[in-house]
């Protein structure tokens, strides 16, 4: 990974299992037939990625084979947690300034308050983070030296967001989406209807 760059990559992390929705999330249908994992990785193009990949786990080979329109990175370790799903994908998709880090339940998102996260990033902190009312969003983007830190991290042993915490710049952002994680049929339903 080069600090020296100045392209941003984008990943769409969905390798967890979706127990509680009961389907991949990856696969739901958005009202117009696209899928909510393709429809991330678009939203993170559209705001600026330059490359833009999804992480799979849990059902990587039947849900790789649906994803037709960007590139697949697998976890063999998703069900470790969340972090070994960012390894993964950093892993992936080297070389670049920066990462720009969507979970796929974080749905409705404004392609506006990423672009707004992107454009903090060019003062090159460690890591960028939006929030909403005081409270820290789910989106992050990091950049590549503390991308070279997280890799090197053990999954078992870290909790994530503590560990990025300190590193850390806070954009205030007027996008309550920020905060969504959609993790039933019922949340999805509601979040469908407003996309």
């Amino acid at each position: 990974m080069s600090s020296t760059s100045t392209t941003t990559a984008g990943l769409v992390l969905a390798a967890g299992a979706s127990s509680r929705m009961g389907y991949p999330k990856a696969l739901l249908p958005l009202g117009n037939g696209t899928l909510l994992a393709i429809h991330q990785m678009r939203l993170l193009r559209e705001a600026g990625c330059d490359r833009v990949a999804v992480v799979l786990g849990s059902n990587a080979e039947a849900i790789a084979k649906k994803i037709t329109d960007g590139e697949v990175i697998r976890n063999p370790d998703w069900a470790q947690g969340r972090l070994t799903s960012m390894q993964a994908g950093l892993r992936g998709l080297p070389e670049h300034h920066g990462y720009l880090i969507l979970p796929v339940d974080t749905i409705g998102l404004r392609r506006e308050t990423l672009g707004a996260v992107l454009q903090a990033a060019r003062a090159r902190p460690a890591a960028v983070r939006p929030y909403y009312a005081g409270q820290s969003g789910r989106v992050v983007w990091i950049s590549a030296d503390t991308a070279r830190e997280l890799i090197a991290l053990p999954a078992a042993d870290t909790r994530l967001d503590e560990w990025l915490a300190p590193r850390v710049t806070a954009l205030p952002v007027d996008d309550p989406a920020v905060l969504n994680n959609v993790n039933t049929p019922d949340e999805w339903a509601a979040v469908r209807e407003r996309l």
